[in-house]
């Protein structure tokens, strides 16, 4: 049986330049990718997480999460969540702008999982496009268009090189690849 694994959270106050003041914690399961998988938004902080173990068979099935933590009685508290994104997969790359979330996970294609998170009590999955290869790295480009770096891949999963891909989310229903190119057996530090 796999392990569970999580995260706490702890928040400080930092306006002092001369030091931080700790104010509260809290505790998501999972484990979270990177910096980009957390970001504070009206005063309430979004965390992409992934539990279970993708890697190891017969571990159980992961799945990726997107929670909303507010602050509560001298904790954070979670305000709402979604779940089941990617089951057997994990999280490659997470991107929060505004009232947006997208989230990829990876095993042998590339969900791109658009998340609703103008409401923070109820956050939802609004759009998906499933491609070869992930994303690793998401950056914003004007209000619709994210560029994607990561690697392209065969059905099997396989890797194939560096792929540069642009994406159009300006229906976060229907967010689509307008173009792409890879570079064969290369790879790019904006991946990790």
């Amino acid at each position: 049986v796999a392990e569970d694994h999580g995260t706490d959270i702890h928040r400080f106050d930092i306006t002092d330049p001369d030091g931080a003041t700790y104010e509260m914690s809290g505790h998501v399961d999972g484990t979270l990718l990177n910096q980009f998988a957390m970001d504070e938004h009206g005063g309430n902080l979004r965390v992409a997480t992934t539990t279970g173990t993708p890697w190891e068979e017969g571990a159980g099935e992961s799945e990726s999460h997107v929670v909303v933590l507010g602050p509560g009685d001298g904790a954070l508290e979670q305000v709402g969540g979604v779940s089941g994104l990617g089951r057997g997969e994990s999280i490659h790359s997470v991107r929060f702008l505004g009232d947006v979330g997208y989230v990829v996970t990876f095993e042998q294609t590339d969900p791109l999982y658009t998340i609703d998170l103008s409401d923070p009590t109820a956050p939802q999955v609004t759009g998906e496009l499933a491609i070869l290869g992930y994303s690793a790295y998401l950056h914003p480009v004007g209000d619709d268009r994210l560029i994607g770096i990561g690697q392209d891949a065969t059905d099997e999963g396989n890797r194939l090189g560096t792929q540069l891909a642009v994406f159009d989310v300006s229906d976060p229903a229907a967010p689509t690849r307008i173009g792409q190119t890879t570079l064969t057996n290369a790879s790019s530090a904006a991946e990790s």
